[in-house]
């Protein structure tokens, strides 16, 4: 079997995205239940068909976050820490993708400069540091833990 460079993984994250996004999101989900919405979630379901783009034509992995589109949800009580981790589960199943596929190891830095790239980006977000024109940020001022849910009295 030959090693799928970097246009090759590029088609495959192409094909994969949703479903890429989707276990993503159930990672997430099972590791950081205490933070409710995803942070990244909008900039993730992006970020596969991107890298798709930019690996096919062979582009410098900083390009990613420069051209990425989408919002980063910022809650001032829990970013830029909580962002770093969902970057972290993001970098750990692109990983998991890049071994299962068996990606040339220059494929493999690329996504992780890229990665790198997107990360420092984000934690920068917060001190008003340059963003890409295609980055919203939505500053979250309601606690971005789930709430507990409690019965009105009356009910049941």
């Amino acid at each position: 079997m030959t090693e799928p460079g970097q246009p090759q993984l590029g088609r495959f994250f192409e094909q994969h995205a949703e479903e890429l996004t989707r276990i993503w999101r159930m990672a997430r989900i099972t590791g950081r239940a205490h933070v409710f919405p995803g942070l990244l979630d909008d900039v993730v379901a992006r970020f596969f068909a991107h890298a798709a783009r930019l690996l096919e034509r062979q582009e410098p992995p900083e390009a990613l976050w420069r051209e990425l589109v989408g919002l980063v949800r910022w809650p001032p009580r829990v970013a830029p820490e909580e962002l770093a981790d969902e970057w972290t589960l993001l970098g750990e199943l692109l990983a998991a993708t890049s071994e299962a596929l068996d990606a040339p190891p220059e494929t493999r830095r690329w996504l992780d400069e890229a990665l790198a790239a997107c990360a420092a980006g984000t934690a920068q977000l917060g001190q008003g540091g340059e963003r890409p024109r295609g980055i919203v940020t939505a500053l979250m001022l309601s606690p971005a833990s789930p709430q507990p849910h409690t019965a009105s009295a009356g009910t049941g």
